[in-house]
């Protein structure tokens, strides 16, 4: 998560902004992580398109989003 914040950061927007930019970011992120490992291990064990939309869509808003909020909470940024 710093990684991608630093490189948000170096953003030359509005603080809310780059806190949006972050967020959707880290949320899509996670998106393609779920879909992936759903690719890989999913298929063959749990197949259809709602253990996909599962596999992307707890991670995205779970670890993604409110993760996000909590560690831009957690962190004083400039």
């Amino acid at each position: 998560m710093k990684q991608l914040w630093n490189v948000v950061n170096g953003l030359d927007v509005r603080k809310d902004a780059k806190a949006r930019v972050f967020l959707w970011l880290l949320a899509v992120a996670n998106i393609l992580i779920g879909a992936g490992l759903w690719l890989l291990i999913g298929r063959i064990f749990l197949p259809g398109t709602e253990w996909l939309i599962c596999f992307m869509g707890y991670p995205a808003i779970f670890i993604g989003f409110f993760g996000g909020i909590l560690y831009l909470y957690n962190h004083e940024f400039a």
